[in-house]
């Protein structure tokens, strides 16, 4: 069985003997590329035979997906052309995070490697996805919701050789603290330091749950368990260092962390009196040393005393441009959620300009910007019967025609920026009923 290497190549050999086929084929419409792979101790580092992967690509058409398995919560990020997709592969039984890596902007993806060490440990879900990031120097880092020991924890891993193998993971949050926590978001800083953001509820009122399991109990007025969000962040293999950002927010809805220099921005879905509902971030000007107060993205007035299950997408430009996207609540005769959109300008934050067309019960914003200012928003909303997923670039605050993707299962959709590209990923059914991680390559434009 070849390794990760030769199936990578296969891939690539496959993919230019079809497109010199091609060319000597007037009209005829290309073909999809199969890639049956299996990944095995020999190749990766000690780490368990894998079943069939199936990784299909056709010029702008991705589908990735570990055979026998349902496939969803993908996330996705990019350096140059290196392209690196993590998503959940689940059975009835069990459940883990996978990665496949693309070397060449998206065109083909190489086999895909599990992540996690420990089986079944990932409890990912469209809300609560295995995030992941892409250094200057390549290295590959994963961070996921798991439970250890009955205690919900958020780990970590990483790859040094592009996604061939990765280190044993660590607990990042949790271990032996009492409460839920997850939520969480991934992002690297200037200097290579990785930062991560959670929800945590290790201050919420303990107590046991029926099989002995450390829990949490409602500590609020609104019913809802008290969660908080945290922060850690670490360089290597150097200590980890972890600040409370703020107290009792809204509980169930991911969070978003950026970087920019030595400021690390962290946002979340905050409870303002009279239990609004809106997002707030909050800025560390020492490299995620201390934070300041939090500052409101907008005004909204999202009244519900209960969690909305949909949080913030937040990322940083190449210029050190603060850019965010969010959900909320639009009143009316039928109140129906809207995208929304946003920069910081200074300490506040510009006035909100409204992505989706009304109407369609858009939900799960994510955002990417490139290395210059160009920025997009990619989101799911009702399309009739099923649902489908719209790329929507913004540029100086006015949003640009969509693009949309249609099909059965569509949901969840993230982002990605490379060199020249944009990687667009989402969960989707697939063949024979199965589930799939789908998605595209769309050009970005050219550097202003």
């Amino acid at each position: 069985m070849p390794c990760h290497d030769e199936i990578t190549m296969s891939a690539k050999t496959t993919m230019t003997t079809k497109k010199n086929r091609r060319k000597s084929l007037d009209g005829v419409a290309s073909a999809l590329v199969v890639l049956l792979a299996t990944t095995t101790a020999a190749c990766g580092g000690g780490q368990q035979t894998l079943p069939p992967a199936a990784v299909q690509v056709e010029p702008s058409r991705i589908a990735l997906a570990v055979a026998g398995r349902s496939n969803a919560a993908a996330s996705v990020a990019a350096f140059g052309q290196t392209v690196a997709a993590v998503w959940t592969a689940a059975t009835d039984d069990t459940s883990d995070i996978f990665l496949s890596v693309s070397t060449d902007g998206g065109a083909t993806f190489g086999g895909p490697v599990r992540v996690n060490d420990v089986d079944g440990d990932a409890r990912a879900s469209g809300e609560q996805p295995a995030r992941v990031a892409v250094g200057v120097d390549y290295t590959i880092h994963v961070a996921w919701p798991a439970k250890r020991d009955g205690y919900t924890v958020i780990r970590y891993a990483a790859s040094k050789d592009r996604g061939k193998t990765f280190s044993p993971a660590v607990t990042v949050a949790g271990g032996t603290q009492t409460g839920a926590r997850g939520w969480h978001s991934l992002a690297l800083g200037y200097d290579g330091a990785v930062h991560v953001a959670w929800l945590d509820g290790r201050n919420a009122a303990p107590m046991a749950h029926a099989h002995g399991t450390p829990g949490s109990k409602p500590a609020r007025s609104d019913g809802g368990p008290r969660q908080d969000i945290f922060q850690a962040s670490w360089k290597g293999d150097g200590p980890r260092s972890e600040h409370l950002v703020q107290a009792n927010v809204c509980f169930c809805c991911k969070t978003a962390v950026a970087t920019a220099g030595e400021h690390v921005y962290t946002a979340w879905r905050h409870i303002y009196p009279g239990s609004l509902r809106d997002i707030a971030v909050a800025r560390s000007n020492d490299n995620g040393a201390t934070f300041g107060a939090p500052i409101r993205v907008s005004e909204d007035g999202w009244k519900i005393d209960a969690c909305p299950d949909d949080g913030p997408a937040m990322v940083a430009d190449g210029h050190a441009g603060i850019h965010i996207a969010w959900p909320t609540l639009v009143a009316g005769d039928t109140p129906r959620k809207g995208i929304f959109y946003s920069t910081l300008s200074g300490d506040a934050f510009t006035p909100r300009i409204r992505l989706d067309s009304g109407g369609s019960d858009p939900a799960h914003p994510q955002i990417a910007s490139d290395e210059h200012t160009n920025t997009v928003v990619v989101w799911d909303e009702r399309a009739g019967e099923t649902r489908r997923v719209v790329f929507r670039p913004v540029s100086d605050n006015v949003a640009q025609p969509p693009q949309m993707f249609s099909g059965d299962g569509v949901s969840y959709p993230v982002v990605a920026a490379g060199e020249g590209f944009w990687i667009v990923l989402w969960s989707a059914q697939g063949a024979d009923d199965g589930s799939v991680i789908e998605g595209r390559r769309i050009p970005s434009p050219a550097k202003p």
